[in-house]
């Protein structure tokens, strides 16, 4: 993966953002119970700090990739439920981009620097 360094980031944010969002009709806001942006949240945090630990990425790049991928599976649940079901549903889906942003990049950036703190002292 030292050829391609974003994919495996970025791929784990399009992941969670995908178990998060796809799986809940348009109009709730959990998934078996859950919160959605809960799940995205702790979602980025694990998969952040995994990538750290196990791949040995760039910090910040891998925190920013995670939350782009978040955001690209929902931007692509927009899309599909736009285009197939009804163009008017997501009237505020720059602000559903915006919230998915600030809901997971807190959590990946922390799960990276613990995972840099993990590696600094126990490698």
């Amino acid at each position: 993966m030292k050829q391609y360094p974003g994919i495996s980031a970025t791929a784990t944010g399009i992941f969670i953002g995908g178990i998060a969002y796809w799986f809940q009709p348009y109009n709730q806001t959990t998934v078996l119970g859950v919160n959605i942006w809960m799940i995205m949240s702790i979602g980025a945090f694990l998969g952040a700090l995994l990538l750290i630990i196990f791949l040995q990425e760039k910090p910040s790049r891998t925190a920013l990739l995670v939350t782009l991928g978040v955001i690209i599976a929902i931007f692509a649940r927009i899309l599909f439920d736009t285009l197939f079901w009804d163009p008017t549903s997501h009237n505020l889906a720059p602000f559903e981009l915006i919230l998915a942003g600030f809901a997971t990049a807190p959590g990946a950036f922390i799960g990276v620097y613990l995972g840099v703190l993990f590696n600094k002292y126990f490698k």
